[in-house]
């Protein structure tokens, strides 16, 4: 059941807040989508009553770093986020400067609050296979148009994302706190070498020397080169350094990114995530993340208690994404963003990455979401729906949705065939990715677009429905670039010659 409901109180459930200070069965009374009052109280003449009792109740969980957009996204990121008991998450590096204007288009269809830690790269990340660094693969970086966009859209950057990996060397790095600090953004680097593994350039250590306070290392319990425990598995000191300047250290499960030896030796000796993420992408979301609650109940079984990790996906991670003012607490006047759940008991399996499996008792299961006061009731198995994750090109037959394109659309896609067909261009698989090519690319389609006085998002629909069964929205240059080039103008020629539905 998804509703919106203008007036209602969750009766009965446990209420976990650290914000507030609040561990114990209370009252949530919520009206026209905002937190009213947390306890006692008369209820509202017309009030819903929806009963939690058994259940706990927090504020709705916030993963900070999903991928939702791009080479590694999902056709429809809800089934992440609202429908999994996830009120808002962040894309972690999937835009850089050179798509944020095409992810925006991705923000309005969206039920689950998403915001963006764009990538140093102008493109964003480049997918799974792409073997990172190569430092010319970084582009340029344009200041002043980085600092037009910030201007422009202000609450929805979260953070700054670069890799340290590869053989960029500690100045790309340098370079990308420099923009961070301009922009004045949280620095959030990936650490954990499980591509090149050259144990000779590890820039692991030089991310925790970069960082400073409200800056965020993610994946802190990863078992690639570049770990934060040494050969004897005590946690290094430039770890310890990067603790005691503010550093925030993610989880970032991921798909190669969380080892449970590792956990258990840096657990053990006090280093602990100050926010959980999942890392859930195309890739890992059958296995082994599965979801941000298989992750805390991952964390759950480590060693944290119940209110500490739940504390790490509300109050704590609003904080490290600066967005207290609308996630992270049930204080009276917020969003209505709720997350109800239980702890199920019983024999659970969580797997590491590394096909390492720990025997867990407790499993937290996410059961209803709020979001602004409407309802959603969560269904775990639709995020992993084949559907959702997988991006196949429809080469055997037109999309049914390209049908629906409008006249406008389909003479954009006339004359793009025709631009494209003045370049020439080899299938790029993910290793030898031409990024020049599929900039280039890019660039004709926004020529095109602009020359037909097409909006963004009605340009970037009809390329997807062209060749796309399912909504997924990668990088409009990248999505070309991967096609054979007398497949991509035969199927644009195609779906332009052909007349549109009738309204």
């Amino acid at each position: 059941m998804n509703s919106a409901i203008d007036s209602f109180v969750l009766k009965g459930g446990h209420v976990l807040d650290a914000e507030q200070g609040i561990d114990k069965v209370a009252d949530v009374h919520v009206a026209g989508g905002k937190i009213q009052h947390v306890g006692s109280r008369e209820v509202a003449p017309g009030a819903t009553i929806i009963d939690v009792s058994g259940r706990y109740v927090s504020a709705g969980w916030v993963d900070i770093h999903v991928h939702a957009y791009g080479t590694l996204g999902f056709a429809n990121p809800d089934l992440v986020g609202v429908y999994q008991g996830v009120t808002s998450f962040v894309d972690a590096g999937g835009p850089g400067i050179g798509v944020l204007d095409q992810f925006m288009e991705l923000l309005g269809h969206l039920e689950t609050s998403l915001y963006a830690g764009a990538f140093i790269r102008p493109m964003g990340l480049l997918g799974l296979n792409f073997i990172e660094g190569n430092v010319r693969t970084l582009g340029e970086v344009p200041i002043t148009r980085w600092i037009d966009f910030a201007k422009q859209n202000r609450d929805m950057l979260r953070y700054i994302k670069c890799n340290a990996m590869g053989d960029y060397g500690p100045g790309t790095l340098k370079l990308t706190k420099g923009l961070a600090e301009i922009l004045d953004l949280p620095l959030y680097m990936h650490i954990g070498e499980f591509q090149m593994q050259n144990p000779e350039h590890l820039l692991a250590p030089e991310a925790f020397r970069i960082a400073e306070a409200g800056d965020m290392i993610t994946h802190l319990y990863h078992g690639n080169l570049g770990q934060v425990i040494d050969d004897d598995g005590k946690v290094l000191q430039v770890v310890r350094d990067a603790e005691r300047r503010g550093v925030l250290f993610d989880l970032g499960f991921g798909g190669y990114n969380f080892s449970w030896t590792v956990a258990e030796k840096a657990f053990a000796q006090g280093l602990i995530p100050h926010t959980i993420s999942s890392d859930l992408q195309q890739f890992n979301v059958v296995r082994p993340v599965k979801s941000l609650a298989n992750v805390m109940s991952a964390m759950l079984h480590l060693g944290l208690t119940l209110p500490q990790v739940v504390e790490r996906v509300t109050g704590k991670a609003a904080k490290a994404i600066r967005m207290t003012d609308r996630a992270g607490s049930l204080k009276p006047g917020q969003p209505a963003d709720i997350t109800v759940f239980r702890v199920n008991s019983g024999e659970y399996e969580i797997s590491d990455c590394y096909t390492q499996t720990r025997k867990a008792e407790k499993e937290i299961e996410p059961l209803i979401t709020f979001k602004n006061g409407k309802r959603f009731d969560v269904n775990m198995s639709m995020g992993q729906d084949e559907s959702n994750w997988f991006l196949q090109i429809a080469e055997e037959h037109v999309p049914d949705r390209a049908a629906r394109l409008s006249e406008r659309q389909r003479g954009f896609l006339s004359a793009l065939a025709g631009r494209l067909s003045s370049t020439s261009w080899e299938t790029s698989s993910a290793e030898r990715l031409d990024i020049e090519k599929a900039l280039e690319l890019q660039e004709m389609f926004h020529e095109e677009r602009s020359s037909h006085d097409l909006p963004l998002k009605d340009a970037l629909n009809a390329v997807y429905a062209s060749f796309l069964d399912q909504s997924f929205t990668m990088q409009i240059g990248l999505l070309l670039v991967r096609l054979e080039q007398p497949f991509a103008i035969g199927r644009l020629r195609e779906v332009s010659s052909k007349r549109p539905l009738a309204a």
